[in-house]
């Protein structure tokens, strides 16, 4: 039985961004630079939610939160 999902343009760049970066720490300001133009400019909440929603598809083991550092994405 094969499930299907449908990532966001944002979800998926979130996560090519840090699967291009596995085990490194990503800090929501890197993330905010690098995925996001100067007028858009999202708020840590909105970063959060989209941790969020990635982790309930690719499993939440799978990016960690490392407190006041960032997220890690593990191949575990």
């Amino acid at each position: 039985d094969e499930i299907s999902y449908t990532l966001t343009r944002k979800e998926c760049k979130i996560l090519l961004y840090l699967c291009n970066q596995k085990g490194k720490v990503i800090s929501s300001e890197e993330l905010i630079q690098n995925l996001w133009n100067y007028h858009e400019m999202p708020s840590e909440a909105t970063i959060r939610v989209y941790i969020k929603n990635l982790r309930k598809i690719i499993g939440k083991e799978r990016i960690v939160s490392l407190k006041k550092l960032g997220y890690k994405f593990t191949s575990q």
